[in-house]
């Protein structure tokens, strides 16, 4: 299985349920996608808990003074929170209760926590970059134009025999061809005089990534051939093509 892709580590950091059984078994025995799970997670527990001041800080006169100095407001009476009226004003010289106003407090936190998410996000991308760069890519070993078959006129495609950093082999498939309901396609390499054939795997949707097993020469198996199935039981090519194209090796 491929490494876990960067959003779904960061979807996973913010404690989103993203993986299947597959991602899962991998996340446990791949040494890099548990480190960057690990990294990601340590910088979102950072903010985990994090709120606001549960109370507000009252301004002292010398803020109004300076507020109503820089906006070129009248100068500021000697005491600038009392109201100026009613039975229930302060007396002069005394400051107005402040009280924390919760809706408030939640608006100002929003931003906060989004710019959080943002970090992490960030922080997301930098730690799986940083994997990546220290990776060396992948090489094209063969590449191939898939031609439609005469029953799919309109139908394309195109597949590469990559090498990963490891030695892996792996033939990655694309095809553009409306797929009937009640049917699936199946990727294969041909001999060239179609004598023999092995399957490498379903193709599910329009782009599919297929490991090449140990030891299959692909001088003796250069066509790509990708057919159109039915759920009949029958593992056999069921002999309807949707394109085809040799491989330059």
């Amino acid at each position: 299985m491929q490494h876990i892709d960067d959003e779904t580590l960061a979807l996973l950091a913010l404690g989103e349920d993203v993986l299947d059984d597959d991602a899962r078994a991998h996340l446990a025995s791949c040494a890099e996608c548990a480190d960057g799970a690990a990294r990601l997670a340590r910088v979102a527990d950072a903010f985990d808990g994090a709120d606001a001041p549960d109370e507000l800080v009252e301004p002292s006169p010398a803020v109004w003074s300076a507020i109503h100095a820089e906006l070129g407001l009248a100068e500021a009476s000697a005491d600038l929170t009392a109201p100026s009226a009613g039975p229930d004003a302060p007396a002069a010289g005394t400051s107005a209760v402040v009280v924390p106003l919760a809706p408030r407090r939640r608006r100002v936190w929003v931003p906060v926590a989004a710019a959080s998410a943002a970090l992490l996000v960030g922080v997301a991308g930098g730690v799986l970059w940083e994997r990546r760069e220290a990776e060396p890519p992948e090489t094209t070993l063969a590449s191939a134009t898939l031609d439609p078959l005469p029953d799919w006129e309109g139908a394309s495609g195109d597949a590469r025999v990559e090498e990963q950093p490891d030695g892996r082999r792996q033939v990655v498939v694309t095809v553009d061809a409306p797929a009937p309901e009640g049917t699936y396609r199946e990727v294969w390499l041909l001999a060239e005089d179609l004598s023999g054939l092995v399957s490498l795997g379903v193709l599910d949707g329009a782009e599919g990534r297929f490991d090449l097993p140990d030891g299959l020469d692909l001088a003796q198996f250069p066509v790509v051939d990708v057919s159109e199935e039915h759920f009949d039981g029958d593992p056999a090519h069921s002999g309807d093509s949707v394109v085809r194209g040799p491989l330059d090796v």
